[in-house]
Protein backbone atom coordinates (compact mmCIF):
# COMPACT_ATOMS: atom_id res chain seq x y z
CA UNK A 1 0.00 0.00 0.00
CA UNK A 2 3.09 2.49 0.67
CA UNK A 3 4.34 1.68 -2.61
CA UNK A 4 1.11 2.70 -4.18
CA UNK A 5 0.96 5.94 -2.39
CA UNK A 6 4.30 6.72 -3.65
CA UNK A 7 3.44 6.32 -6.93
CA UNK A 8 0.26 8.18 -7.18
CA UNK A 9 1.76 11.33 -5.07
CA UNK A 10 4.48 10.63 -7.83
CA UNK A 11 2.41 11.30 -10.78
CA UNK A 12 1.36 14.07 -9.12
CA UNK A 13 4.46 15.85 -8.61
CA UNK A 14 6.21 15.86 -11.86
CA UNK A 15 5.71 14.93 -15.32
CA UNK A 16 8.70 14.06 -16.67
CA UNK A 17 8.88 13.68 -20.25
CA UNK A 18 11.07 15.32 -22.67
CA UNK A 19 8.95 16.86 -25.09
CA UNK A 20 11.20 19.01 -27.22
CA UNK A 21 9.40 20.08 -30.91
CA UNK A 22 9.57 16.94 -32.05
CA UNK A 23 6.23 15.93 -34.29
CA UNK A 24 6.78 12.15 -33.31
CA UNK A 25 6.17 12.97 -29.81
CA UNK A 26 3.23 15.23 -30.02
CA UNK A 27 0.90 12.37 -29.23
CA UNK A 28 2.42 12.87 -25.43
CA UNK A 29 1.76 16.50 -25.27
CA UNK A 30 -0.81 18.42 -23.42
CA UNK A 31 -2.87 15.48 -21.14
CA UNK A 32 -4.90 17.30 -18.91
CA UNK A 33 -6.27 14.82 -16.90
CA UNK A 34 -4.08 14.09 -14.16
CA UNK A 35 -5.96 15.21 -11.27
CA UNK A 36 -9.74 14.89 -12.71
CA UNK A 37 -12.16 12.15 -11.77
CA UNK A 38 -13.19 9.39 -13.75
CA UNK A 39 -16.37 11.13 -14.93
CA UNK A 40 -14.20 13.58 -16.98
CA UNK A 41 -12.06 11.01 -17.96
CA UNK A 42 -15.51 9.65 -19.67
CA UNK A 43 -15.95 12.86 -21.85
CA UNK A 44 -12.28 13.94 -22.72
CA UNK A 45 -10.95 13.26 -26.17
CA UNK A 46 -9.06 9.79 -26.85
CA UNK A 47 -5.85 12.30 -27.74
CA UNK A 48 -6.14 14.07 -23.91
CA UNK A 49 -6.58 9.89 -22.55
CA UNK A 50 -3.21 9.30 -24.54
CA UNK A 51 -1.21 11.75 -23.73
CA UNK A 52 -2.58 11.55 -20.08
CA UNK A 53 -1.14 7.86 -19.66
CA UNK A 54 2.01 8.78 -21.22
CA UNK A 55 2.81 11.06 -17.97
CA UNK A 56 1.44 8.38 -15.92
CA UNK A 57 3.70 5.64 -17.45
CA UNK A 58 6.91 7.41 -17.88
CA UNK A 59 6.63 8.72 -13.93
CA UNK A 60 5.31 5.07 -12.65
CA UNK A 61 8.13 3.51 -14.55
CA UNK A 62 10.57 6.02 -12.97
CA UNK A 63 9.41 4.89 -9.49
CA UNK A 64 9.78 1.57 -10.47
CA UNK A 65 13.58 2.75 -11.06
CA UNK A 66 12.95 1.52 -15.02
CA UNK A 67 13.39 3.27 -17.85
CA UNK A 68 11.89 3.09 -21.72
CA UNK A 69 14.07 1.54 -24.55
CA UNK A 70 11.97 3.57 -26.82
CA UNK A 71 9.49 5.79 -27.57
CA UNK A 72 7.45 3.00 -29.48
CA UNK A 73 7.69 1.39 -26.00
CA UNK A 74 6.74 3.85 -24.27
CA UNK A 75 3.82 4.61 -26.33
CA UNK A 76 2.64 1.25 -26.78
CA UNK A 77 2.25 1.41 -22.60
CA UNK A 78 0.70 4.33 -22.69
CA UNK A 79 -2.21 3.00 -25.03
CA UNK A 80 -2.18 -0.34 -23.14
CA UNK A 81 -2.82 1.96 -20.20
CA UNK A 82 -5.35 4.11 -21.73
CA UNK A 83 -7.37 0.78 -22.87
CA UNK A 84 -7.39 -0.46 -19.58
CA UNK A 85 -8.88 3.07 -17.96
CA UNK A 86 -11.41 3.31 -20.52
CA UNK A 87 -12.18 -0.68 -20.46
CA UNK A 88 -12.39 -0.95 -16.57
CA UNK A 89 -15.25 1.99 -16.14
CA UNK A 90 -16.74 1.07 -19.03
CA UNK A 91 -20.53 1.02 -18.77
CA UNK A 92 -20.92 1.55 -14.77
CA UNK A 93 -20.97 4.53 -12.90
CA UNK A 94 -18.79 2.58 -9.92
CA UNK A 95 -15.85 4.80 -10.16
CA UNK A 96 -17.17 7.80 -11.79
CA UNK A 97 -16.00 9.77 -8.55
CA UNK A 98 -12.62 7.90 -8.11
CA UNK A 99 -9.52 9.84 -9.10
CA UNK A 100 -7.83 9.64 -12.58
CA UNK A 101 -4.52 8.91 -11.24
CA UNK A 102 -5.90 6.07 -8.61
CA UNK A 103 -7.48 4.16 -11.93
CA UNK A 104 -4.23 4.72 -13.67
CA UNK A 105 -1.69 3.25 -10.73
CA UNK A 106 -4.14 0.13 -10.67
CA UNK A 107 -4.25 -0.37 -14.35
CA UNK A 108 -0.42 -0.13 -14.37
CA UNK A 109 0.04 -2.95 -11.40
CA UNK A 110 -2.16 -5.12 -13.45
CA UNK A 111 -0.60 -4.70 -15.93
CA UNK A 112 3.16 -5.45 -14.98
CA UNK A 113 4.30 -8.68 -15.63
CA UNK A 114 5.20 -10.88 -13.20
Amino acid sequence: MKKLLILVVSIYISSSCSQKNNPDLEWMKNGTLHKKLIFEWKTASDENKLATCADFIANLKKADHEKYKSIEEMKSDADNLKICIDEGIANNNYADNMKTSEVAVLCYVLMKPH
